[in-house]
């Protein structure tokens, strides 16, 4: 396999899905409690995080259908959940929270896995949460999604962390031996 831009998005993707299963396997062993309890994050909770980046992902990956409407990928109904809203959490448990993010995970591999490179500079035009109208080339705003993604695991980890639970969900040498 060449390392061409697909590929690096691709891998990205790959990547995500697997720091993603490997923090929620972990978060398994705590108690709905302190998934809840405000640990000074900016999304105050574990949970709050958690539920900040599925609805964030989500509201991405619905702005991408415009770069491609027929994608079988993007359109899949899950990924029109009736309770999305940034005004509350999409669900107020791990278990379905887990079950979400396995969702969105394949759908962001399955979009990288259609969508092509060298459209990866064209530019869309989307609304933010705010409501106001955006530009972005496809290629900054996929480089954004894994970012913030990994930005927010990182808040993850440092919780983790200050509660004495090991983590190693984002091992970069179990990524590279893939």
């Amino acid at each position: 396999m060449g390392y061409d831009t697909q590929t690096i998005f691709q891998n990205l993707a790959r990547y995500n899905q697997r720091a993603n299963r490997e923090m929620y396997e972990i978060l398994a062993m705590l108690t709905d409690k302190a998934h809840k309890t405000d640990r000074g994050a900016w999304f105050g909770s574990i949970h709050g995080i958690l539920n900040h980046l599925i609805i964030t992902d989500l509201n991405w990956l619905k702005r991408f259908r415009v770069l491609s409407p027929e994608s079988s990928a993007l359109n899949d109904p899950r990924l029109d959940p009736p309770t999305l809203s940034w005004q509350h959490d999409l669900h107020d448990n791990l278990k379905d929270l887990r079950n979400t993010r396995e969702i969105v995970d394949a759908r962001i591999r399955d979009w990288f896995s259609e969508f092509s490179a060298d459209r990866y500079a064209e530019v869309f035009q989307y609304q933010d949460s705010r409501g106001i109208s955006r530009k972005a080339k496809a290629g900054a705003a996929f480089e954004f999604l894994f970012l913030h993604q990994t930005h927010h695991r990182g808040q993850v980890a440092q919780i983790l962390d200050a509660l004495g639970l090991p983590n190693d969900f984002a091992n970069n040498i179990a990524y590279l031996e893939e």
